[in-house]
């Protein structure tokens, strides 16, 4: 059972919700759902990462956000015309629970406890999105960008330092809204200040307290 449901439904809710969803599986570098398309429910992920992209209007894509075990895709898609307005796509194998639109509705409406927390997770998106609309230096967008990784991916079972999932530096790029260049740059210079380490396509974060000083503007 999702650990979302279960611990913000009611048992009786979490088995009809159940009932009347279904569980996909969707190999990596797949669509989740595309921008454009209609809003036919909501995804919760049960396993594996992904990326939520959105286009700038100048021709190309910016990653907007970045997901895994437990996060909810799907939501930028309600109200308004009932479409997409961002598509998503797997990082690597995933398996997601597909709750269609009216049934999402009314385990919303008959359950405070989830209630609460959609839109307290809508909240603090907005509030980060807000917050990298910014004009930062892009050395602290990109510790931003790194720090969100280590927040949402977390760092391998074996290791304190190393991310368990590194986007390719062009993701990289494209999350933070800056040329490929000067991502790696900027990243070979978080590197000579041991505030990383870059290892292959790797990356360790060996100082979190200057990466979230960064971060945060400073």
């Amino acid at each position: 059972m999702n650990s979302v449901l279960q611990k913000f439904c009611s048992e009786h809710w979490c088995e009809f919700i159940l009932f009347h969803s279904k569980t996909i599986s969707v190999s990596a570098g797949n669509s989740i759902f595309s921008a454009g398309e209609d809003t036919l429910g909501i995804h919760i992920l049960n396993k594996g990462k992904a990326k939520v992209v959105a286009c700038t209007g100048i021709g190309t894509d910016r990653i907007i956000r970045l997901a895994a075990e437990d996060d909810i895709l799907g939501h930028r898609g309600f109200g308004g015309p009932w479409k997409y307005t961002v598509s998503a796509i797997a990082l690597e194998d995933s398996e997601l629970l597909f709750i269609p639109i009216d049934i999402f509705n009314a385990a919303f409406k008959s359950n405070p406890d989830f209630a609460y927390y959609m839109l307290m997770f809508f909240a603090e998106e907005l509030r980060e999105s807000e917050r990298l609309a910014t004009q930062l230096p892009i050395k602290n967008v990109i510790a931003s960008v790194l720090y969100n990784n280590l927040q949402v991916f977390g760092f391998e079972k074996d290791s304190s330092t190393k991310l368990s999932h590194t986007l390719s530096r062009k993701d990289l790029a494209s999350q933070a809204g800056t040329r490929y260049e000067t991502l790696v740059r900027t990243l070979a210079e978080l590197n000579n200040e041991n505030i990383i380490k870059l290892e292959g396509k790797a990356i360790h974060i060996l100082d979190i307290e200057k990466l979230v000083l960064l971060k945060e503007g400073n």
